[in-house]
């Protein structure tokens, strides 16, 4: 089919259904509304097209040029897009459901409120691309080359990751969920506001990395590195992991709220007005750390070394601090009797 009777059709709403249009030749042609359904597009070129709102339906569209495209809002579903070429592209507020998208090349590219679904772009390459309020459910991306791209607003669920890199990313309020981040590399990056909650991010390394208000609720965090972190306001809530790594880190008013972290270094660490309720904390060095005004109520101290620790009104009201090293604990404040009372209070049976 020419190009001139690509476009007719797509201006006419003409569904192209079944064609055989494999290396057809369409760049910078105007194809914006086109309806494409079961076609052969294998090896096409779109290059600089407009295909603004294009609907591509169980489509094979391999090996397909599309750089510097305007896919602006375009729908896919059901297609084989493997090896395309992307780059470049705008796909605002495009939509992948069902896809295949191995090997595709989508450097550069402006993903910006695209969404994802259920589709497998293992090996492919988004470096540089803009990632702003895109979604991704339920998708693979395993050995995904995402360095120097631009995470903002984006939420990842049910993903796989496996050796995806992003060396130089940025990332801001950036949403993982039950997604796995195992042995991850976060150093160098910037991820004020992410949020990381019921996530397996085991072995992963933050070390220095700058994490303000990030969430870790519900995840499992053993062997995690976050030493040096800069992390005020982070949320731990009933996270938890063995040989945690928190020296030096800046953990100021972060809640550790039923974290189960037995054996963790804090050593050094500012946890200022930090809170631990009924934290599990047995093992745990604090040698060296602020922890004035933190709230350790309820919290297990078992065998604790918080020597050279500061414990300036420190709460310590009913935790377990059976042989815990506590030098500065004359400071702290101790159970408190009316407290204690009122949480034992029952009600009597009517």
């Amino acid at each position: 089919m020419q190009a001139r009777l690509l476009s007719y059709a797509a201006s006419l709403g003409e569904t192209i259904d079944g064609q055989d249009l494999r290396k057809g030749r369409y760049a910078k042609s105007l194809v914006a509304g086109g309806i494409f359904s079961k076609t052969r597009l294998d090896e096409v070129d779109f290059r600089d097209a407009d295909l603004r709102e294009a609907m591509f339906d169980n489509c094979e569209i391999g090996g397909a040029l599309f750089a510097g495209a305007n896919l602006r809002r375009a729908v896919f579903n059901g297609c084989n897009l493997a090896h395309a070429d992307l780059r470049g592209v705008n796909l605002h507020g495009a939509v992948f459901t069902d896809c295949r998208l191995g090997h595709v090349q989508l450097a550069q590219a402006a993903l910006s409120m695209a969404t994802f679904s259920r589709c497998q772009l293992d090996h492919s390459g988004i470096s540089g691309a803009g990632l702003e309020s895109a979604l991704f459910t339920e998708c693979s991306l395993v050995d995904v080359n995402a360095d120097d791209s631009r995470w903002s607003h984006t939420a990842v669920f049910q993903c796989d990751l496996a050796q995806m890199t992003w060396e130089r990313a940025s990332m801001q309020r950036v949403v993982f969920h039950k997604t796995g981040l195992q042995r991850k590399s976060f150093v160098g990056l910037t991820l004020d506001g992410c949020q990381f909650s019921h996530t397996d991010l085991a072995g992963a390394r933050f070390h220095g990395v700058s994490m303000s208000q990030c969430n870790f609720q519900g995840s499992l965090l053993t062997g995690c590195d976050f030493g040096q972190v800069q992390a005020p306001m982070a949320i731990f809530c009933d996270a938890e992991g063995t040989q945690l790594d928190f020296a030096g880190a800046n953990l100021r008013q972060a809640l550790f709220t039923g974290s189960r972290m037995d054996g963790a270094c804090f050593d050094g660490a500012n946890l200022h007005q930090c809170h631990f309720a009924n934290a599990q904390l047995v093992g745990a060095t604090l040698r060296g750390a602020d922890v004035s005004y933190a709230d350790f109520s309820h919290a297990n101290l078992k065998n604790v070394d918080a020597r050279n620790a500061t414990m300036v009104r420190t709460v310590l009201h009913r935790a377990d601090t059976e042989n815990a090293q506590l030098p500065d604990r004359a400071r702290a404040i101790e159970t408190d009797a009316q407290r204690a009372q009122a949480e034992n209070w029952q009600a009597i049976p009517a």
